[in-house]
């Protein structure tokens, strides 16, 4: 297996500086564990949505799946991982929205789980960025989803040091010999 790695920084977001660098199966290990099990139950049961955002940048750590980075800044990477991190907000279906990408014939699924809101799913992929610089994978694979499934990917999650909070989830997925 390609070593994919990048950093993980504690909580809260605007801590910029990495604690350390991860792989997948760190987060893996991480979501399906139990170190932020009452962080994300807590955040699921706060009604106000302005509320629930702070108590989300402010409780969750988070990483980077694009890259290593001396500092949570595009301009401090020190090396990208090869992984694109796509995030879809308000799904109506959570579980069945996993099954398809998991199913997706042309992008092999490297870890799924679902957001620390409970209404949401995070897709990590891998990318080759000496075929097409990081961005661009990011709208190509944006406009394959569009086209094949009607999925929007949260454009803020375009730029390679976009923070990705780590829930809980005993479901997370994950494919490690990426096949």
């Amino acid at each position: 297996m390609n070593e994919n790695v990048f950093s993980f920084f504690h909580s809260p977001v605007w801590n910029k500086t990495p604690e350390r660098t991860m792989c997948l199966e760190d987060v893996y290990n991480y979501v399906r564990g139990e170190q932020a099990r009452e962080r994300t139950l807590r955040l699921r049961s706060i009604e106000d949505a302005a509320e629930a955002r702070k108590y989300k940048a402010g409780a969750f750590d988070y990483v980077t799946f694009s890259g290593v980075f001396s500092r949570c800044s595009d301009a401090d990477m020190v090396s990208h991982s090869q992984l694109l991190c796509l995030d879809f907000d308000h799904v109506d279906d959570v579980s069945a929205l996993k099954r398809v990408l998991i199913a997706d014939p042309l992008l092999a699924t490297r870890l799924l789980f679902t957001s620390p809101s409970g209404n949401g799913v995070k897709w990590v992929v891998e990318i080759d960025t000496a075929e097409a610089p990081h961005r661009e994978w990011f709208r190509s694979v944006g406009n394959y989803l569009s086209a094949r499934y009607h999925l929007e990917a949260d454009a803020k999650c375009a730029n390679e040091s976009r923070g990705c909070f780590l829930p809980h989830d005993p479901e997370c997925y994950i494919n490690i010999t990426n096949n």
